[in-house]
């Protein structure tokens, strides 16, 4: 995209109203005539296409292991702009819309002289705060602050590269103090933050001020009408994730085939939000910040072009023993789900109350009311959530260990992982799936805008799991050759029991002190740093990929040429018999990162007709960028 818009010469401004249509009372806020006709030229497009492919060459072999790409994979991507360009702006669109909605429906309480003066004055302050946001929305000064000059909007809207500030992150609006001239302002956070931050009725402290988040931003379109919402099942063994498109969904999970429970509903994307600030808050509401919010984390993996999960995975063996299995994928998709709060009355209810016509969230049942907060008497419970993708790993184990091993070993591996490839703590996350009460899985993802790519090269070599429960072991104040207990890190003044700053804790999982225990997975990460990995090119284990090859085979010849390669623990290839259209031809296997097709040929491929076709099918496979390798008889 950076490359298109620099071949473009396109200005983006200073703003998104140098960009989009603000003529008028009701503005279309639709791209303006100059912007579309940049962004649908065939000429910029064509250079644009010429100068990324440069790139991209410089890179060949690296995006030869990508899952996502393919040959036409630029192409598409270029003639995706005009929409990618259209969709990022419509973030700005829907806060520039509701701010203008609330400016006009307050000024109809003002004209109307039959109101009280409460609800003038009332009126007057929503008003005023309408046109602030209008203002940092639109104005142009101290464009080097704002989250709304457009190169930086668009940068954190993925749109160009940007990684020193959260990508698609949502807002939140700060109305400025009066008394002391405080300006108003957005706060931006990313995602996966402000569903907790940004959370209802949560609590935010800016500047010496507290305030409260009382106010979803409503998209115009559902003002009034129908909120939009969705249905979905997670499964409660895994933590995979379904959505229901129509009817009551699956029973058992795509992933590990367990029954489901009951779906999620009404899931509600969480929006853009409005503050008000407060000047005293109760001790129930100061415990209940304390306590935080029921937070649950689903994921899903995309599926790649035949229709099964695009991911790899390996074996962790010890002795011919399977003692965990870890799955990667790229871009998985992620969902953060706020549950309610920890500390309420009923822990089997789930959500929030929401105005569904104002936006306005509900009361707790100990809170009173708020006539800042004037109810429409439309309301219906919903649960938030947010989504993204992320890289991701799943560490699995083959036994169920207990609650504080899970946690403990979470917090050794996700700080082994940083030490070895020289991460921050903010660039790796590590979370329980399916719940933190019942810990089967531990969740890996790349937290860094833009991925650092480390956890792939844990399944890229057998040897790269181990050398990382080694870390691991040193990190927990064990010599991790023998497994002698040192007692505290180098340098350290005191003896560690059973966690400290310098193993295991950390200020992000200050939650789960309580559990972190460096003894009690001192075997596990012996175990897991003599453990080879047997890689498996897909989401199935190795031995259920090549069953499934060996399936596809359509002779003895094939099979025996898996064999050779299962006997040497050399990679197996991705698919098998897969149809390649444009050169008439299935390869008896294909290795498709690698863009490798492989025939093993019998006696028949001797007859001189057989052997010209091969030569045809082989040129056109060598065009379209595959290295043809044909195994025969001697």
């Amino acid at each position: 995209n950076a490359i298109w818009l620099a071949e473009s010469s396109l200005s983006l401004g200073n703003s998104l109203k140098d960009l989009l249509d603000l003529s008028g009372e009701e503005p279309s806020l639709k791209l303006r005539q100059d912007v579309l006709d940049a962004l649908n030229s065939d000429s910029i497009r064509r250079r644009a296409f010429q100068r990324a492919k440069a790139v991209l060459m410089s890179i060949e072999t690296e995006l030869g292991k990508a899952d996502w790409y393919s040959e036409d994979w630029l192409e598409g991507t270029l003639n995706h702009v005009p929409l990618a360009f259209d969709q990022a702006c419509q973030r700005w669109r829907s806060l520039y819309r509701a701010a203008k909605a609330q400016q006009t429906a307050q000024q109809k309480i003002i004209n109307d002289h039959s109101r009280s003066k409460a609800d003038h004055d009332h009126a007057k302050r929503l008003r005023q705060e309408a046109e602030s946001q209008i203002e940092l929305l639109t104005g142009t000064q101290n464009l080097a602050q704002s989250d709304f000059y457009s190169y930086r909007y668009f940068a954190s809207e993925g749109f160009l590269p940007g990684y020193s500030f959260p990508r698609l992150p949502l807002s939140a609006f700060i109305p400025g103090r009066r008394m002391r001239m405080d300006k108003d302002e957005f706060l931006s956070r990313p995602r996966f933050l402000a569903i907790s931050e940004f959370g209802p009725r949560s609590i935010i402290y800016h500047e010496g001020s507290k305030y409260v988040i009382h106010k979803v931003n409503l998209p115009v379109s559902e003002s009034g009408g129908e909120l939009t919402t969705q249905r979905a099942k997670q499964c409660p063994a895994c933590g995979y994730f379904h959505l229901i498109a129509s009817g009551d969904g699956p029973d058992r999970c795509e992933r590990c085939d367990a029954m489901l429970d009951t779906a999620l509903t009404p899931l509600f994307r969480l929006q853009n939000v409005s503050t008000r600030r407060r000047e005293r808050i109760s001790s129930d509401e100061e415990e209940r910040m304390r306590q935080g919010f029921e937070l649950r984390t689903a994921f899903r993996f995309h599926d790649n072009q035949t229709g099964e999960p695009a991911a790899q995975s390996a074996r962790l063996l010890l002795n011919g023993e399977t003692i965990a299995r870890l799955t990667y994928a790229d871009a998985a998709t992620l969902w953060r789900i706020n549950l309610g709060w920890r500390r309420r009355a009923n822990p089997e209810q789930h959500g929030f109350v929401l105005d569904i016509e104002r936006g306005y969230w509900g009361k707790e049942q100990d809170q009173t009311d708020d006539p800042d907060d004037p109810a429409s008497g439309r309301a219906m419970r919903v649960i938030p959530f947010v989504e993204d993708t992320k890289n991701s790993l799943l560490f699995e184990p083959a036994a169920q260990w207990k609650v504080n091993q899970m946690a403990s070993l979470q917090a050794a591996l996700k700080a082994a992982i940083q030490v070895r490839y020289q991460l921050e703590d903010n660039e790796l996350a590590a979370e329980p799936l399916p719940s933190a009460g019942e810990r089967k899985m531990i969740l890996f993802y790349e937290s860094a805008e833009g991925g650092a790519g480390v956890l792939r090269r844990l399944l890229e070599d057998p040897q790269a799991f181990a050398d990382v429960a080694q870390t691991a072991l040193q990190l927990c104040h064990f010599d991790p050759q023998t497994g002698d207990d040192n007692r505290r890190a180098e340098n350290a003044t005191e003896d560690c029991e059973a966690a400290c700053y310098n193993c295991l804790m950390s200020y992000f999982n200050q939650m789960e002190h309580r559990l972190l225990d460096r003894q009690s997975i001192k075997e596990i990460l012996m175990q897991l740093s003599s453990a080879t990995a047997e890689i498996s090119p897909s989401a199935l284990s190795r031995a259920e990929h090549l069953k499934r090859l060996k399936a596809l085979c359509q002779s003895d010849l094939e099979r025996e040429w898996l064999d050779f390669l299962e006997a040497r623990s050399l990679t197996l290839p991705s698919h098998a018999q897969k149809l390649i259209e444009n050169c008439h031809t299935r390869p008896d296997f294909l290795y498709e990162k690698d863009c490798a097709a492989i025939y093993v040929d019998g006696s028949h491929h001797f007859y001189e007709e057989r052997k010209q076709r091969d030569a045809r099918q082989a040129e056109c496979m060598e065009d379209m960028g595959y290295t043809v390798i044909r195994f025969g008889l001697l």
